[in-house]
C-alpha cells in the first residue's frame, strides 16, 4: 500500500502528514471493498493516492455549492479519475 513518503513524493502535499497517515488505512479498505480483495496490489497505488488527494482538497463531499438560495449539491462516491481502473474479482 502506498506510504506516506510516496504520498508526499507524487503530489507535492508536505504539510498535511497527520491527514495523510489517518487516511491511507481508510483508503486501503476502500479500495479492498471495491475489489473485493484481501491485500490491496501496488498497482492500486496511484488510484490510492487520487483518492488521498481528493479526500484533502475538496470539502465534506461537495460537489457544488451556491450563494444565492444556498444550493449543495453533494457526492456520495469518489469521482471516476479516481477510481479508474479498480477492478471487481470474484472468489469462488
Amino acid at each position: 500500500m502506498v506510504t506516506l513518503e510516496q504520498f508526499k513524493n507524487a503530489t507535492g502535499i508536505k504539510n498535511k502528514d497527520e491527514q495523510v497517515e489517518a487516511l491511507i488505512p481508510i483508503v486501503e479498505n476502500h479500495i479492498k471493498g471495491i475489489c473485493n480483495i484481501k491485500e490491496v496490489p501496488p498497482d492500486y497505488d496511484i488510484n490510492a493516492i487520487k483518492m488521498i488527494e481528493y479526500q484533502l482538497n475538496t470539502k465534506a463531499g461537495y460537489t457544488s455549492e451556491s450563494l444565492s438560495r444556498h444550493s449543495v449539491s453533494y457526492a456520495n462516491a469518489y469521482p471516476e479519475e479516481c477510481t479508474k481502473g479498480l477492478r471487481r474479482r470474484l472468489r469462488w
